[in-house]
């Protein structure tokens, strides 16, 4: 059954901010997820807003947004 849809954009340059600060990557990514991107070497920043742009889309077709999820374990 599909309860919604969601569709999201993510700004690449804020995840290039990201990746360079303490913490942030563990905190919306599970390790397994970061790993997996930072192997992609030069396109991991794009790999990264992809997957955060899923998250997000996700939030969006529960229809809660990403209010009570942690985006780590989506």
């Amino acid at each position: 059954m599909i309860i919604g849809l969601g569709i999201d954009f993510v700004n690449v340059n804020r995840m290039r901010h990201w990746t360079k600060t303490d913490g942030i990557i563990q905190r919306f990514f599970h390790p397994n997820e970061a790993e997996a991107a930072f192997s992609r070497g030069s396109s991991s920043i794009l790999s990264f807003a992809a997957r955060f742009a899923a998250k997000e889309a996700f939030g969006k077709a529960l229809g809660t947004g990403l209010k009570g999820l942690r985006l780590a374990d989506i």
